[in-house]
């Protein structure tokens, strides 16, 4: 999926208990895009209160087998330093018949 973010936080990503693994490109030739695992309820992701920095064509990839499944199981927001960059979002499930 591709987002399209602004200034103001998102959610990136919704909570989802069957998610193995996830991975966000960052498709902006120029501006920064920053991710943040929500604990709590709420858009709290901001350009100096974050967990990963996406630099303009960077990637970030994250699983549950290496990573620990709280983070990649959890909630992610994201926000951009300007303008309105394009993130890809891609994630993965545990599918159980």
């Amino acid at each position: 999926m591709i987002l399209a973010l602004s200034t103001s936080a998102r959610l990136a990503l919704p909570p989802n208990r069957l998610r193995k693994s996830m991975l966000f490109i960052n498709e902006d030739t120029a501006i920064t895009i920053f991710l943040k695992f929500e604990k709590q309820d709420g858009l709290t992701v901001t350009s100096t209160d974050h967990d990963v920095r996406l630099l303009s064509g960077d990637n970030f990839a994250i699983s549950a087998q290496e990573d620990g499944e709280e983070q990649v199981k959890g909630r992610i927001t994201a926000i951009a330093a300007s303008g309105t960059p394009s993130l890809a979002v891609f994630e993965t499930e545990d599918i159980r018949r």
